[in-house]
């Protein structure tokens, strides 16, 4: 959640807010039609009236149409979505978890590159890592006021963000790593390789590198999603040793 807040402010990106007095009943996170909903007393009841509230923001706003996202399991709250006219978008993601025990992978890097970690110093190659990384996607909006939101997050820590360094300093890889001291769990969010130093076994080294951090912070289990789209991202995790534990379906409706 913290990872997506970086976009608060920029295009269709808002968090709508349900207040119980001075207190906070729940929100919803509106990602140009994607909606996260989360209620500070779950129920399905709950989940269900903000949902219908959310519904009505977008109407209000012009908007026709809205996409949820259901865990396999949760008979209950699919039977309902379903009822109220949403079906299977086509679109599906893995929840991948790593359990921690007593002894973690030993990162393996090629000859002459390094593990470093985000110092303050390396802010903007970071940026340019960043933007080089997600450009082969489409082209990167990540820049130094959205990476100064990330930064300022309250679970943020620059020790959990590894990057992989070439010989030459060329920053090449990286990840950011969010550490839930309740849950005891670390989620990976987000991963990405220079195009150039692709195929090196790079990413994988830092998911290594995160499970070593991982368990000096006594951390029990690190997860990953993988979204359906991308098997490369999710052969990379399985190869270091994530196993699928659940699946989050994505369903949609017209307004």
């Amino acid at each position: 959640m913290q990872w997506l807040l970086r976009r608060l402010g920029r295009g269709e990106f808002s968090v709508l807010r349900w207040l119980d007095g001075d207190l906070l009943a729940g929100f919803a996170v509106d990602d140009s039609g994607y909606v996260s909903i989360h209620a500070a007393t779950p129920s399905l009841d709950q989940h269900l009236k903000l949902l219908e509230l959310t519904e009505s923001y977008r109407r209000e706003k012009g908007q026709t149409t809205i996409e949820v996202s259901v865990w396999d399991d949760d008979r209950e709250l699919l039977s309902a979505l379903r009822a109220l006219g949403y079906e299977p978008s086509g679109t599906s993601g893995r929840e991948l978890i790593y359990e921690l025990g007593d002894a973690t992978p030993e990162p393996r890097l090629p000859e002459g590159f390094s593990m470093r970690s985000l110092e303050p110093k390396l802010d903007q190659a970071y940026v340019e890592l960043h933007r080089a990384a997600w450009s082969t996607w489409a082209p990167s909006t990540y820049d130094r006021e959205m990476h100064a939101s990330v930064t300022s997050m309250p679970d943020f820590e620059r020790e959990l963000v590894p990057i992989v360094a070439a010989p030459d300093g060329t920053l090449a890889a990286y990840c950011v790593a969010w550490f839930d001291p309740q849950t005891q769990t670390v989620e990976i969010e987000p991963l990405g390789t220079r195009p150039e130093f692709r195929r090196l076994g790079l990413a994988r080294a830092i998911v290594h590198e995160v499970q070593r951090r991982s368990t000096e912070r006594s951390a029990t289990t690190v997860m990953v999603w993988s979204v359906s789209k991308n098997p490369e991202a999710r052969r990379v995790y399985e190869s270091a040793g994530f196993r699928r534990r659940r699946m989050l379906h994505e369903l949609k409706r017209t307004l």
